[in-house]
């Protein structure tokens, strides 16, 4: 349902005001370095243009040995964070996670890791025969810092069983979550839109979120991933909607308005964006401009122009938009001034 102009402004001000309130004008980043360390998976989500299935062409899983240059690489250029997600690749166990936590804390052992998301917590689960638990309890003594958020998609059974029916439950997930928390081991929280979803179901995912926080406190942020439907199956097959500048606007702003005194960082994604609609949600309620990335392999897949942000390019976009840049650490304390 479209909103009248005026319903849209009031929106988009009541939000930014929520913003202002919560966590004053200053936006921040974060400098990070994506390692997508297998595009090998099983899962077969229909939103996905990044994965290979076993034996197909274009496979790849990243050694112990490029994990260490990729991160030595990051920690040159002053990356605070290593952010690692993968597919889900058939022949990694627990043992094999644990190597790649290994490799990046070999070259240093302050750089905050963020890594593996609940559907390959999941994954690894089962491949070891271990409980979630004690995979995350295992992670974590290895050097794991937080999880990502992500194979949340939509917490709505309806949307999993067209996007990715093959994937973790929305049960499951929120166990893994709720585990990390209880372990002191803080997430993200994610949101994906702009496909099967209708706006209750977005509601629904948001309510979900908020009730997790309340009850554990645990997340970080809120990330915001536009769907992008290029060389995807959802695409190909018209499961996608056309959003223009004011969808996107909307989305943000509701974010803030639902999870605001739960979830105090709501976050744009400008490599699915782009810099300048992302710039334009800091009038919509959202603080935070993700990171510097180095590397984007996932959204560049589905035809995504943009893998790298410099520093100074992230500042000038919260410059512009009349808004304090502050660089800031995965659990979102400010670093310098």
């Amino acid at each position: 349902m479209k909103s009248s102009d005026d319903e849209l402004d009031y929106l988009l001000k009541s939000a930014d005001k929520l913003r202002e309130r919560t966590v004053s004008d200053i936006v921040t980043y974060v400098l990070n370095r994506n390692i997508n360390f297998t595009n090998v998976c099983t899962s077969g989500c229909k939103f996905c243009a990044f994965s290979r299935y076993p034996g197909d062409p274009g496979t790849y899983l990243l050694t112990t040995k490029q994990v260490s240059q990729k991160t030595r690489e990051a920690v040159r250029n002053g990356a605070t964070e290593i952010c690692m997600q993968g597919g889900l690749h058939p022949s990694l166990k627990l043992e094999n996670y644990i190597d790649y936590l290994r490799a990046i804390r070999r070259v240093s052992s302050n750089v905050h890791i963020h890594a593996f998301s609940p559907a390959e917590i999941n994954h690894i689960s089962r491949k070891s025969e271990l409980d979630a638990k004690e995979v995350i309890k295992t992670l974590h003594e290895e050097g794991l810092d937080s999880i990502p958020g992500t194979a949340a998609e939509i917490l709505m059974d309806r949307v999993r069983r067209i996007i990715c029916p093959n994937k973790i439950s929305v049960e499951k997930w929120e166990e893994i979550i709720k585990t990390s928390h209880e372990l002191g081991i803080p997430t993200t929280s994610t949101l994906m839109y702009g496909h099967v979803e209708t706006p209750l179901e977005i509601a629904t995912h948001l309510k979900k979120l908020r009730e997790i926080q309340k009850e554990t406190g645990g997340f970080t942020e809120l990330v915001l991933l536009p769907f992008s439907s290029q060389n995807t199956e959802l695409g190909k097959k018209g499961l996608s909607k056309e959003l223009d500048p004011i969808d996107h606007l909307r989305v943000h702003a509701v974010a803030r308005i639902m999870l605001a005194d739960q979830i105090k960082n709501i976050q744009a994604s400008w490599v699915k964006l782009g810099p300048k609609l992302a710039q334009k949600t800091l009038d919509a309620g959202v603080n935070d401009l993700s990171g510097t990335l180095m590397e984007e392999n996932i959204t560049r897949s589905a035809g995504g122009k943009l893998e790298k942000m410099k520093p100074e390019e992230i500042r000038e976009l919260i410059v512009e938009a009349g808004k304090i840049p502050r660089q800031r650490t995965t659990t979102y304390e400010l670093i310098g001034g």
